[in-house]
């Protein structure tokens, strides 16, 4: 009897990591005898998190890079970037194992304005000045602002 091809396998192989639904065939266990992976953070025991939507499962192969793997999380599912500051996200995606939390400390600069980016304050676009310099800053950044930008201080 002739061997079936693994779509899905292949797929990945010429497309590297992608979207669950982009996958030509309905993942089996076949293929995750083949190498097949899935990537999406979760909530304790429970299912897929969810933050202004569903979260988009990322399929990837063991052989594929790491952080390849990551950021088309992230571009995926860029309403976590919006939704979570960077040490959430940072704790969330550490909950993926040790190796997971390491690389995402590093990727995660790329997706915040700065280190100290603490996502979304509840001030609705308010700002303040620096008593120090002047500078105007996002109303509740000016701790970041002065530990980091500003040149009075």
């Amino acid at each position: 009897m002739p061997i079936r091809p693994i779509y899905n396998i292949a797929y990945l192989q010429e497309h590297g990591p992608s979207p669950e639904d982009e996958l030509p065939t309905t993942p089996r266990a076949r293929h995750r005898e083949a190498g097949l992976r899935f990537f999406a953070v979760r909530r304790g025991q429970g299912g897929t998190q969810a933050f202004n939507g569903v979260v988009t499962k990322i399929a990837y192969l063991e052989d594929h890079d790491r952080e390849t793997v990551l950021r088309e999380f992230l571009d995926e599912n860029s309403q976590l970037v919006e939704a979570k500051n960077r040490r959430a996200l940072t704790q969330l995606l550490g909950q993926m194992g040790r190796s997971w939390s390491k690389l995402s400390s590093e990727v995660l600069d790329d997706y915040y304005e700065n280190v100290g980016s603490r996502g979304p304050t509840g001030f609705g676009g308010q700002t303040q000045d620096c008593p120090f310099c002047g500078e105007e800053v996002k109303k509740g950044g000016l701790p970041s602002h002065i530990a980091g930008k500003c040149e009075e201080t």
